[in-house]
């Protein structure tokens, strides 16, 4: 088995998780086959259960005000989009989009899919930062049971 035929993506759709993408796509020559693809919300107008499935659970879509469904419309279309572009390279694909805290969150479907790298961009806003709030790449790689890459892009500032 390649030994990293099943990663995990995670995107918060920046251009920074665009260009991590970028490395999702070249993995597929070291033998990836299949990518789960994760976004997680922790802002929504109503508290919901840590782990919430925001795809699966339609009981819980339909308690949030309109304004929440269709933010949440709109984050299930960009991942069914970026699931369509993966899959017609030949890869196999998976969306999740979960409720709750980022990196926690990252870290278990990781361990339930049971992949073999998690790919994420890094922010990198310095070390103060990180240190005073935290940082979900820094938490997923305390927390990760496998190898997380991450991948920093100095973007120019608009």
């Amino acid at each position: 088995m390649p030994l990293f035929e099943k990663i995990l993506y995670s995107t918060d759709f920046s251009p920074l998780a665009e260009y991590a993408l970028d490395y999702v796509r070249k993995l597929k020559g070291a033998g990836t086959k299949e990518v789960v693809i994760v976004h997680v919300v922790d802002d929504v107008s109503i508290e919901l259960p840590e782990g919430a499935d925001l795809i699966k659970e339609k009981e819980l879509f339909k308690i949030l005000p309109e304004v929440d469904q269709e933010y949440i419309t709109t984050l299930v279309q960009k991942l069914e989009t970026i699931k369509s572009k993966l899959e017609r390279e030949g890869l196999s694909a998976k969306i999740y989009l979960k409720y709750g805290n980022i990196s926690k969150q990252i870290v278990n479907i990781a361990e339930s899919e049971k992949v073999r790298l998690i790919i994420m961009g890094a922010h990198g806003k310095g070390l103060l930062t990180e240190i005073l709030l935290g940082s979900v790449s820094t938490d997923v790689i305390r927390n990760a049971k496998c190898p997380v890459l991450i991948i920093k892009k100095d973007l120019p500032k608009l």
